[in-house]
């Protein structure tokens, strides 16, 4: 090996190790901005502090974070879902209407489960069959989801019973509410489905770069396809969840959330361009909202501005994911 060579080598070696180094310390910016954020609550307001708030902060954050991890899944697909916020109210809305016309509620639930699998699916076929962009798809249903709520609905909110899911929206083991416990699961999941499967790895390996995954004899369609359902399922599972926390099917539930939910994906770390990002990472981004949205309500900031601040969010959260890249 000529001297050259030694050289070329160590260079390689040497800028391999300044990335890695550059990309762990990228990784702790957000934790490390979450906790200054709740030092700062805390020594700024009393009340923010308190086992109250923060066990509120985190049953708050439940329902974004089951929205959110399923959002994951298509954004490490190298796609969005911005119709998952209008699956939030369907779902919910669907379930409300079934119960009322005399159904069992569990029978009532599993339906309106399956209804938003089925339109996951439709938007995976739609993207990865015949090649109609997921912005396009998912805007567009993000429309007719909504527009079907109300129609659903009426355009008003109907009182709903539902044991199961009441017990498990507003229930609590001991001090912790059982969302949360929910959320967890979801979360945990998540995890293991994206770390520990073939599915996963095939995921990243399709975000990464479709056309190699195709090479290498990886189903992307198919792939394309299972990202959107869960990611369907997951919103439509949250909008179960949201009947039983507010005992009433509403045309307005889950208004936001789809840029709430994208918010804490990229903020996390997951990439816009795919291949790249984890539940862990969404989890840290929807925690980050969840304590911003809490300091801005005890600094007395009205509701209205929370959407600013959304969008504030997710401007950073896409400048940072260019910066990653770079």
């Amino acid at each position: 090996m000529t001297k050259l060579d030694m050289d070329m080598k160590t260079a390689g070696v040497s800028l391999s190790r300044a990335r890695s180094l550059n990309s762990q310390l990228t990784d702790l910016v957000l934790p490390l901005a979450l906790l200054a954020l709740i030092v700062f609550g805390m020594t700024s307001f009393p009340s923010f502090g308190t086992a109250g708030n923060l066990l509120n902060i985190l049953t708050f954050s439940s329902i974004l974070l089951i929205v959110a991890v399923g959002e994951t899944f298509v954004v490490i697909g190298r796609g969005v879902d911005l119709s998952v916020g209008s699956m939030v109210g369907l779902s919910g809305a669907v379930m409300g209407i079934l119960i009322l016309d005399g159904w069992h509620p569990l029978i009532a639930a599993v339906a309106a489960l399956v209804l938003g699998c089925l339109i996951g699916y439709v938007h995976g076929l739609l993207v990865a069959r015949l090649r109609i962009s997921f912005l396009i798809v998912t805007l567009g249903s993000f429309s007719i989801l909504r527009s079907q709520a109300q129609v659903l609905l009426e355009g008003q909110s109907k009182t709903v019973s539902m044991p199961v899911m009441e017990a498990l929206a507003t229930g609590r083991i001991g001090p912790v509410p059982n969302l949360v416990f929910v959320a967890v699961i979801v979360y945990a999941v998540s995890v293991v489905v994206l770390r520990c499967t073939g599915y996963g790895r095939a995921l990243y390996a399709v975000g990464s770069s479709p056309e190699a995954a195709r090479l290498a004899g990886i189903p992307s369609a198919r792939v394309t396809i299972i990202a959107f359902c869960i990611s369907a399922g997951t919103a439509a599972f949250a909008g179960l969840l949201t009947v039983g926390s507010l005992g009433s099917a509403q045309t307005t539930a889950g208004t936001g959330m789809e840029m709430a939910a994208l918010s804490a994906v990229l903020l996390g770390g997951t990439r816009f361009s795919g291949g790249f990002g984890s539940a862990t990472r969404t989890l840290f981004g929807v925690l980050f909202l969840g304590v911003l949205n809490s300091i801005l309500y005890a600094a007395g900031v009205s509701s209205f501005w929370q959407g600013t601040a959304s969008g504030l969010v997710l401007i950073a959260a896409v400048a940072l994911d260019r910066t990653r890249k770079d």
